[in-house]
């Protein structure tokens, strides 16, 4: 299988387990590392994933996998995880838990990408707005922004 194939059949696999379990899929990783393949589910939920709930989906997936199989008899590695404040938000409903938090935006702009890095202070339907350190307003249809990453206050 080649490694987009594996993405995919991790996704198709952790996917319904997720759900169950009241959280989302956000993003999968595999990389080869020191002669094994990694897997990272990166998954979270509305008010935050925890560390338990990560180790349950964790044994949950690990089961499944066994039976889909898609490692053959390769060794891999499974990590479960939060995204962390390293990697940007992907989904509209990963902003309202993110309210009052500094972010780094990358968006489409008028006249090309353009970056603005602002508080977070409102998502209304899919308008996302962030207040500037000029006092600025500035609200953004979900669907131009292209990354936001949040700026840690250090």
């Amino acid at each position: 299988m080649t490694i987009q194939q594996i993405k995919q059949k991790i996704q198709e696999t952790a996917l319904p387990i997720l759900e169950r379990r009241g959280a989302f899929l956000l993003d999968v990783s595999v990389r080869f590392e020191r002669g094994t393949r990694v897997v990272q589910v990166f998954a979270d939920t509305d008010r935050g994933i925890t560390v338990d709930e990560c180790a349950d989906i964790s044994r949950e997936l690990s089961r499944e996998i066994a039976t889909a199989s898609p490692f053959g008899a390769s060794p891999y590695q499974l990590e479960i995880s939060s995204p962390g404040i390293d990697r940007p938000l992907r989904l509209l409903r990963q902003y309202q838990k993110n309210v009052g938090r500094r972010f780094r935006v990358k968006f489409a702009g008028a006249n090309g990408p353009a970056q603005l890095t602002g508080t977070l202070v409102s998502v209304v339907d899919d308008q996302i707005t962030f207040q500037e350190e000029n006092g600025e307003a500035i609200s953004l249809p979900f669907d131009q922004i292209l990354e936001s990453k949040e700026e840690l206050p250090w």
